[in-house]
């Protein structure tokens, strides 16, 4: 791990644009100085840093002038240490010039550099010294400075002119900090993790620092082996992060500090209530200052703390007593108004709650459906816990067991769910229950028998024809997700209306049209895949405002797995990438397992095997988090998958022996089994590989799972049995209205007829899909068939053709990518005798696997040594094994 204590070893990321600067300014030898500005903590004494181990490395002496308030009051004592003892300097003029003559003849050919760190609080002769030495060509000077801070007459000419270079630092953007995070712990971070790191920091790289190295020291910030995940809980930072913000915090008079603390308290609030405590001036001095920010709201002024971590420091340094005052005399200030806005009853609620561990019923209550709105499922279970017992009805345990459900505790909200059942008094509200604990069981329990003897107790019941029809939606909607597509749309097609309008349930149709398309999407029915998620996601939309269903963006995982499949895999990446960032920001996490499962199968089909680990482990992590037991073993298997693609035989090993802990999903049927395919094949046994794969892929034809099964054909051809899968392939892409499936059975054709011509243009076409991996090997296999016809320049066309493909390929390696030219004229049959071989089998263990004679496999491993120039399995090993490397490289 990189991090350390210091801030000299944060690595820099994010700042090339900085240091390439520097080295064009040094280059010039017209430059006399280069200035870092900036506000505090975004990172300027760490590139002056890296400026001066350039300038060192390049045989340049270095002398530091570190400016502080304390030198600033004795004229020249920034710089003392550099006027020689002999200087007299009772005459500045003569005795300014007097040092750079001295400066000079110390040693002619000498190079120096001077580095002043806060250059804004240098005094002023120190300054006019430093112009003096600049001008004669003594120094060149690397220094930093604060901007807003003021700037003397002389300060101002150092810094500016056409010899002095300066760059102004600002905070650093998401992906910059995502790509420090990464840099820094040698692993990625979650997307929440991300995104409270983010928030909390806002960019500040002293902020980042030291939020890091607080979660790293107190164990909130913790790795899995894949990804570091940070505590639920806001992150905390080091003692010294503390300091510097209570410094900031107290630096502002008393009556701005009441202001501060009930934004602490209350959050974002209207500036009328900030001016009934505070006079405006103060306000306006915390605005100056950067403590606190203001936005227009229709017709109010809204006013908010700059930044979250002085939250943090404000809420834990307030007493009891005066945290109690603050809630409720806000609370009483919001009554007075006319608590008209929507969601002033959560407010109210929450400050009572908060300040005297109770609140009016029916207030809780109002408040919980507004939290409920917000998708604020903690809230939501704090509002309702304080409830008294006489008042937790039917709709109240139901709304409390949801808002479990989608905080993943499944166990509590299925209680509870099971006691509503039992006191339900009409046919709606069991309908309703039942729905809910249904699907509770299902998604966050995995428990697919339990949910559907709940969904068929509950239709034995039920009377009327439409409490009937939710039913058998639900239904079908546990079926779809439980790998039974066919049998859920003989359910959906059936029972579940083009539109919500008139349903009595509109959550019972969002979750059927979810089911519906996943149902879609498996069968192969594509182009009605896409429109039902489309349809789906716009219609939660329009009635989010009055279903129970969670986030909005939760509709956007099927529409990711329809577009993928139709080939709009670009379209895909960036629907769920958006949608899941809006269930981090919403903090609702029950529907970002399957968004991740999805991403992480979108970028697998593209052929991005590290970007897919990275979700697949994303939604291990999430679902271990909530409790979550459904998607584990997919996205284990996953994780296991990817890591063999790239060559991490241990990472695969170990998620495998994870993923065994949990029960299968059924979704994606077959699927699971690619973790074992990719192993066998790193391990040069092709035809065992290919043997899992269709066993799996038989599977999923026997489950009506048709994208799944194309999948798993497709990893059969490129692993060397295409000729086994092209009748198949066929079939589904006459069945499966998609360019990618067109696309799969095209790079099949092409490989088992050995057509370099096709194979040429089918990575041309595959490129344009977005399918990086497929691009590659085809393009690597036609280099490998135009090598062997002995046309070298249309193999360097086609080498170069893959290796454009192969860049944004994450170091995937795969039997195609790894045929080097001197492996490329040995047959099919050669090459898998060959790997064989090389991983350690005896002639008679490859006889079996392949079923040939003893004979013919040594006859093949004869031609094999005469064509690649070896003489033994060792050298045959070491010459496969430098094919191999030839795939790692990006």
């Amino acid at each position: 791990m990189v991090v350390q204590s210091r801030a000299g070893q944060w690595p820099l990321v994010g700042r090339e644009t900085e240091l390439s600067a520097f080295d064009s300014a040094w280059a010039d030898r017209r430059m006399r100085g280069f200035v870092i500005g900036g506000p505090a903590g975004v990172g300027k004494t760490r590139i002056a840093e890296e400026c001066l181990a350039r300038v060192v490395q390049r045989g340049v002496k270095v002398a530091r002038a570190t400016a502080s308030e304390a030198a600033r009051a004795v004229p020249l004592g920034a710089v003392a240490h550099l006027i020689p003892a002999t200087v007299d300097l009772s005459d500045p003029v003569k005795g300014f010039a007097a040092v750079a003559s001295a400066l000079a003849s110390t040693d002619r050919q000498a190079k120096r550099a001077l580095f002043v760190d806060d250059l804004h609080l240098l005094d002023t002769a120190s300054t006019v010294l430093l112009r003096q030495l600049m001008d004669a060509g003594v120094i060149r000077l690397i220094a930093t400075l604060r901007t807003g801070m003021p700037l003397s007459d002389a300060a101002k000419a150092l810094t500016q002119g056409d010899s002095v270079r300066r760059v102004d630092l600002d905070v650093l953007d998401r992906l910059q900090v995502e790509e420090l995070l990464r840099t820094t712990l040698g692993a990625p971070v979650g997307r929440r993790t991300l995104h409270d790191l983010f928030a909390a920091s806002a960019g500040n790289v002293l902020y980042l620092r030291e939020l890091v190295l607080g979660g790293l020291a107190g164990g909130t910030l913790i790795s899995n082996g894949e990804i570091w995940e940070l505590d639920e809980n806001r992150p905390a930072g080091t003692p010294r992060l503390i300091e510097l913000i209570s410094a900031r915090l107290d630096a502002t008079e008393p009556i701005a500090q009441t202001a501060l603390e009930l934004l602490a308290l209350c959050g974002q609030l209207p500036l009328a209530d900030l001016e009934a405590i505070a006079p405006l001036d103060a306000l306006v001095s915390l605005e100056t200052n950067g403590l606190i920010r203001t936005q227009q709201d229709g017709r109010r002024v809204r006013a908010t703390l700059a930044h979250p971590l002085y939250e943090e420091v404000l809420r834990e340094r307030l007493p009891g007593f005066r945290r109690r005052s603050i809630l409720l005399r806000q609370a009483e200030r919001t009554e007075a108004q006319g608590a008209r806005r929507r969601d002033d009853a959560l407010h109210i609620a929450s400050w009572r709650l908060a300040a005297t561990g109770t609140a009016d019923p029916g207030l809780l209550v109002r408040a919980a459906f507004v939290a409920r709105h917000a998708h604020d499922y903690h809230q939501v279970v704090t509002l309702l816990s304080a409830l008294p017992e006489s008042h937790r009805t039917t709709t109240v345990k139901m709304l409390q067991g949801e808002a479990l459900r989608e905080q993943g505790q499944w166990e509590e909200a299925e209680s509870l769910l099971a006691e509503a059942e039992e006191q339900v008094e009409n046919e709606n509200d069991r309908v309703a229950v039942t729905i809910s604990r249904t699907m509770n069981l299902f998604w966050i329990g995995g428990q697919t028998s339990k949910a559907l003897e709940v969904v068929g107790a509950a239709e034995r019941r039920v009377q009327s024809p439409h409490g009937r029809q939710l039913l058998r939606i639900t239904e079908g909607v546990v079926r779809s997700f439980s790998g039974e597509p066919l049998e859920a749309l003989a359910l959906l097609d059936q029972e579940l209306p083009a539109e919500a309008d008139g349903m009595v349930d509109v959550n019972a149709w969002l979750w059927g049209a979810m089911g519906r398309t996943i149902g879609l999407v498996s069968a192969g029915r594509l182009s009605e895949a896409v429109a039902w998620g489309e349809h789906a996601c716009e219609t939660h939309l329009r009635v989010d405002e009055h279903a129970l269903l969670s986030h909005p963006a939760a509709s956007v995982a099927p529409l990711i797995l329809a577009l993928a499949e139709s080939g709009r895999l670009m379209e895909a990446r960036a629907v769920g990438q958006r949608a899941y960032d809006e269930l981090i920001a919403a903090r609702t996490s029950g529907p970002q397992v399957w968004l991740a499962l999805n991403l992480a199968r979108v970028e697998l089909i593209s052929g991005h095997p590290a970007s897919a680990r990275r979700w697949y482990a994303e939604a291990a992590t999430v679902a271990g988090a909530r409790k979550q037991i459904k998607p584990q073993h997919l996205a284990l298997h996953g994780v296991a998958a990817c890591a063999a693609l790239l060559g991490d035989s241990t990472g695969a090993k170990e998620a495998v022996v994870r993923a065994e802990n949990y029960p299968p999903v059924g979704w994606f049927a077959g699927e699971e089994r690619l973790s074992e395919a990719w192993r066998l094949a790193a391990q040069g046994d092709e035809v065992s590989a290919r043997s899992v794969l269709l066993d799996a892929a038989q599977r999923a034809r026997e489950t009506g799972h048709s994208t799944s099964e194309a999948l798993l054909l497709t990893d059969v051809a490129r692993l060397g049995g295409m000729d086994k899968v092209v009748d198949r392939l066929s079939e589904l892409a006459a069945q499966c209205d998609s360019a990618l499936a067109r696309q799969r059975l095209d790079f099949a054709v092409a490989l088992a007829d050995e057509d370099a011509d096709q194979l040429s243009l089918v990575s041309s076409d595959a490129k344009a899909l977005g399918l990086d991996l497929l691009s590659a090997e085809a393009a690597a296999a036609a280099a490998a068939i135009w090598r062997r016809e002995g046309n070298p320049r249309k193999a360097a066309a086609a080498a170069q053709q893959a290796d454009a493909s192969h860049v944004y390929c994450e170091g995937a390696r795969t039997p195609l990518l790894s045929v080097s030219e001197s492996a490329a004229v040995l047959t099919r049959r050669e090459r898998e005798v060959a790997m064989l071989a090389a991983a350690g089998n005896a002639s008679r263990d490859i006889a079996e696997i392949l079923h040939l004679s003893v004979r013919t496999v040594n006859n093949h491993l004869q031609h094999t040594y005469s064509k690649l120039g070896v003489s033994s399995r060792r050298e045959l090993a070491a010459a496969l094994d430098m094919a191999k490397g030839r795939s790692t490289s990006p």
